[in-house]
């Protein structure tokens, strides 16, 4: 299904419920136009050694790596310092963000200065939009975890995303989900190039099962969708879009 990607959510405020998580479902949103198959969110607490290993494994399995969270001046902020020693190079002082944070603040603090700590080997990414670059490491994209801040970041590197687009079909049925899985199970025998997702839906006097046919490849997607729709009742079928 094209280039593959992984969110790292990092953040003990996360895990502990107080903040309301939201970062892993707008890039999720933004990689699926873009045409980038998110395989893996994962949501893990302010450890080094976690973050470490996380981001080890994602970045060798998937083509490319988001993380959220754990970049700001505070004790518990050790995204850089975890990157660093999963790859085994030093967290280093960039001057362009060392500059850019002594035009804020003429007398750095250690604690501010930590800010513009990059990985070693680490590159900025800015379309001109940013006051704050994006920090990229291989195949890692470091965000912040304040979502503001990282939707503005993520607009400003999409148009490094120019993969073929994952095309759509939504099928909305008022029928019993367990009526159609011998149907669904089918089509994707006879279908390579496809992704099936069956979804119910309660207290919806419309649709009872939403159904979706995703492929990188349109002829498939519409010869599986062409397959599923002569198989079911017409009077089952409520709508079809894209």
């Amino acid at each position: 299904m094209g280039k593959t990607a992984a969110i790292i959510i990092i953040g003990d405020e996360i895990l502990s419920g107080k903040v309301q998580e939201s970062n892993s479902f707008f890039i999720a949103k933004e990689l699926r136009s873009h045409g980038i198959n998110l395989c893996r969110i994962s949501i893990i607490p302010d450890s080094t050694d976690e973050i470490a290993e996380d981001v080890r494994k994602y970045s060798e399995k998937f083509d490319y790596v988001f993380t959220s969270g754990g970049i700001g001046p505070t004790h518990d902020d050790i995204t850089i310092e975890s990157i660093s020693k999963a790859f085994n190079v030093k967290p280093v002082i960039n001057n362009t963000l060392k500059e850019l944070l002594e035009k804020r603040h003429p007398n750095l603090s250690p604690e501010q200065l930590k800010m513009a700590e990059v990985p070693e080997g680490a590159e900025l990414v800015n379309d001109g939009t940013l006051s704050f670059p994006l920090i990229k490491f291989k195949n890692i994209f470091i965000f912040p975890g304040i979502p503001e801040f990282l939707r503005k970041k993520f607009f400003a590197i999409v148009k490094l995303f120019n993969e073929p687009l994952i095309l759509l079909k939504k099928v909305y049925l008022n029928e019993y989900e367990s009526s159609i899985a011998p149907i669904l199970s089918d089509i994707l025998k006879k279908y390579k190039d496809i992704k099936i997702g069956s979804y119910p839906v309660v207290n919806n006097s419309e649709y009872t099962v939403m159904v979706t046919i995703e492929s990188l490849d349109e002829t498939a997607l519409n010869s599986a969708l062409a397959n599923l729709l002569e198989r079911l009742p017409k009077e089952k079928i409520v709508r079809i879009e894209e």
